[in-house]
């Protein structure tokens, strides 16, 4: 993934927050049509760097054959057991992926990418393994094109998680993609309302931590481009996702 202290943060980060975690991001990716988008084929194997718990690759659950989850993080991988059965855990990390070439028909990998400050090794990892016409799919926040409102967002992401690497703007996931060597053949962005009651649950963030995001959110909100506006106590804003489907250039 990058260094051996991040591979650390991240571990302590998720291992902390599994069980709410998983119970959080229910269902976010629901209405993404990914699978569709894979254009994934009736028993392909589906790998996904970054599983987590599993919610992602459980939108295969019917259509791969095989579901291969890894993560940094037993703890989240644990969840993943219980909540979904039907895959196959990998505790590794996604820059040295213990598969063989032309093993994997799908390569995936969902609301990763922003915590790998070096994110081309693992895309090309996730290269290294795909079948003849197997296909990489990159699912991601993106942060806006324009500078400072990228900077603020990350500013903000960063308070909210000490292990966020970068949110970026769609142009640079195409050049992160291209780069690892992968020609991008469809992508599709996806706006939606998130609120913050929903975004940072008070269970699963320490408290001060969620105090310094109302914080940034009152005072420089507007310049994430994010749309803040309060709700009651509550906050509205939006956020946008990005897919890419590639194959090998």
């Amino acid at each position: 993934m990058s260094d051996p202290s991040s591979r650390r943060a991240v571990r302590a980060e998720f291992e902390r927050a599994a069980e709410s975690f998983a119970e959080r991001t229910s269902g976010r990716f629901d209405g993404l049509g990914a699978v569709a988008f894979s254009r994934i084929h009736p028993g392909a194997t589906v790998l996904e760097v970054g599983a987590g718990t599993g919610n992602f690759l459980a939108l295969f659950e019917g259509v791969a054959s095989r579901r291969l989850a890894v993560d940094l993080t037993p703890g989240m991988l644990q969840v993943a057991r219980r909540r979904h059965p039907g895959l196959e855990l990998v505790a590794a990390d996604g820059a040295q992926l213990p598969f063989n070439e032309k093993s994997i028909d799908l390569a995936c990998s969902a609301q990763a990418l922003h915590h790998i400050s070096r994110p081309v090794p693992v895309l090309m990892e996730m290269r290294r393994v795909l079948t003849p016409g197997g296909r990489v799919l990159v699912v991601d926040q993106v942060a806006p094109e324009r500078l400072e409102e990228a900077r603020a967002r990350n500013e903000l992401d960063t308070i909210r998680d000490p292990t966020h690497a970068a949110s970026r703007p769609p142009s640079a996931m195409r050049t992160v993609l291209q780069a690892a060597g992968l020609t991008i053949v469809d992508e599709r962005i996806v706006e939606s309302e998130g609120r913050l009651s929903q975004w940072m649950w008070a269970g699963e963030f320490p408290a001060e931590r969620l105090a310094a995001v109302r914080r940034f959110i009152e005072e420089r909100g507007a310049e994430t481009g994010m749309g803040f506006q309060p709700d009651g106590e509550d906050w509205r804003f939006r956020r946008s996702r990005m897919m890419i489907l590639a194959i090998r250039t």
